[in-house]
């Protein structure tokens, strides 16, 4: 394991060390939790912005709305009415009641 040495603001610190003595654990663990929750929603959110950037190449795409274009029209209407159909009453969408 490696180490990692930090210089905190004095608030800071006394925050840490307050929540790391609540919690029984080091201060060495309480940070390293710290960063692997930052990391990990770090990651989720470059994650989230990557989807969304390709979401709008996509919406942006001439050819691949062509595409979907050429898709939607290649299902017959009573594929895509089947496909789109739901239970009319109320009692098929509580059969397992």
């Amino acid at each position: 394991m490696s180490a990692l040495t930090l210089r905190l603001p004095a608030n800071l610190d006394q925050d840490v060390r307050d929540l790391a003595a609540r919690q029984h654990i080091t201060r060495s663990d309480f940070a390293r939790r710290a960063l692997e929750f930052y990391v990990k929603q770090t990651q989720q959110d470059l994650a989230l912005k990557s989807m969304i950037e390709a979401a709008r190449a996509i919406n942006q795409s001439a050819d691949i709305q062509r595409h979907l274009a050429d898709m939607t029209n290649a299902f017959s209407s009573t594929e895509a009415d089947m496909a789109l159909s739901l239970p009319k009453d109320d009692e098929d969408n509580n059969w397992w009641k």
